[in-house]
């Protein structure tokens, strides 16, 4: 029995070795270069650094040109309120213009003074900021959920192996069973027993086995990766460098608290934007216009095309709006309103994860302790009763039972680490430190 347990654990071994193994560092970049979110969220920040670009753009000359080919089926006529001498009619009507009328033209705009041009900067700058914002919060989300399941991944293979362990003494006691019987010296009940607790024992194991490949898949899922991973590292490892001590609060970076301050200054700049609907605007144009006026379609006919070309200035002085621009920079105010109350409420929020995310920690810190304890003591009081049960003082089954409180006392240790770990990725990402 004892072969085939070792021979299943060398298997599992052997098919680890086609999968990559990683630290928790590794891991965590990897997920980053490869989750969609991030990508997509890059290209949403494109965008919106793009928008300056645009904006100088609109300030630049707009020239267009344009061509009209005009055949007049019927000349427009005038009536000129006087008769033409020798004539005896009250008036006088007279037909302009000639069959053909081409004209080709060139247009440019050029604006001069905008109010809305120093806002429209502010509120592009603005809106960068809040994309980016948006980029840190969804990296430090990714970078939590990753860590969360590398840290399941190390727990379900430790506790794993620990059941195979498990596994290997319940067979190695069965096997003292099954020889002690058969000497007489147990009845066939106790070696019935043996053989339950072996078939628990494979139970727990295959349960533990389908939680690590579980976890696994949890792992591949959040990196977003189709290679098949493993943790490089132990709990004991990681545990040995994430000692962490109350650290000063950043809750004023926590990117929620900032998003709410970057809407507070979005909705500050659309209340000028509005008001500033109401202040003139000034641009310069030009015209450069060739027109021809012909009897017949033929741009080659010498006098009849006529030069035209003008320049100005135009300003656009808004009078009445109907109160539009300051009912909506109204609405504006109030969402500022709302923006800080909400700001607010995210403090208190935060500051209460904080503190009890701080005391989670502390008392995982101490049940860590506890379990380091219980493990020690388990320790001594194998070692006496393995000397006992030798000296024949006691049964196999108390041997076995003393075995089974050390078991428990391990399991007991790994949960201790592993809620001690996840509760410090919480602490550090309530405090703003993550």
């Amino acid at each position: 029995m004892t072969r085939v347990i070792i021979a299943a654990i060398f298997c599992f071994q052997l098919s680890t070795v086609f999968s990559q193994s990683l630290s928790l560092e590794q891991a965590v970049q990897q997920g980053m270069e490869n989750r969609i979110e991030l990508k997509s969220q890059n290209l949403n920040l494109q965008i919106a650094s793009a928008e300056n670009d645009k904006l100088k753009a609109r300030w630049l000359p707009q020239v267009n040109g344009n061509a009209d080919l005009r055949w007049n089926t019927q000349l427009p006529t005038t009536v000129l309120p006087f008769a033409l001498p020798g004539t005896g009619e009250s008036q006088t009507e007279i037909k302009l213009g000639r069959p053909f009328n081409n004209t080709f033209a060139v247009q440019a705009d050029q604006k001069i003074y905008d109010a809305n041009r120093k806002i429209d900067r502010q509120l592009n700058n603005t809106q960068v900021e809040a994309q980016k914002n948006t980029l840190e919060q969804i990296r430090i989300n990714i970078k939590q959920a990753i860590t969360e399941a590398y840290y399941n991944c190390v727990f379900a293979k430790e506790k794993l192996n620990l059941s195979a362990l498990a596994l290997q003494r319940a067979s190695s006691y069965q096997e003292v069973g099954q020889a002690r019987f058969e000497q007489g010296a147990i009845l066939k009940n106790d070696l019935d027993k043996l053989e339950l607790d072996v078939s628990n024992a494979k139970l727990a194991q295959t349960k533990n086995q389908q939680d690590y490949e579980l976890a696994l898949i949890a792992l591949q899922y959040q990196m977003n990766t189709t290679s098949k991973v493993e943790p490089a590292e132990d709990l004991q490892n990681i545990f040995n460098y994430s000692q962490i001590i109350e650290s000063a609060s950043n809750i004023d970076k926590r990117t929620e608290i900032k998003a709410e301050e970057l809407n507070l200054r979005l909705n500050e700049i659309n209340v000028q934007k509005q008001l500033a609907r109401n202040k003139p605007s000034v641009s310069a144009y030009g015209n450069y216009s060739y027109f021809q006026l012909a009897e017949s379609f033929n741009p080659f006919i010498k006098n009849t095309w006529f030069p035209s070309n003008y320049i100005g200035l135009r300003a656009n002085v808004p009078i009445f709006d109907g109160r539009q621009a300051r009912l909506t920079a109204n609405d504006f105010k109030i969402r500022q309103q709302i923006n800080t109350l909400n700001t607010e409420r995210l403090r208190n929020d935060f500051t209460y994860e904080s503190k009890s995310t701080w005391n989670t920690l502390q008392q995982s810190k101490l049940n860590l302790d506890e379990a380091r304890k219980n493990i020690a003591l388990a320790q001594r009081i194998l070692e006496t009763d393995k000397f006992r049960f030798e000296k024949g003082v006691i049964l196999l089954t108390d041997l076995k039972n003393t075995e089974y409180s050390l078991q428990s006392a391990e399991n007991q240790y790994l949960a201790s680490i592993y809620n001690f770990l996840i509760a410090s990725v919480r602490y550090k990402k309530a405090s703003g430190n993550l």
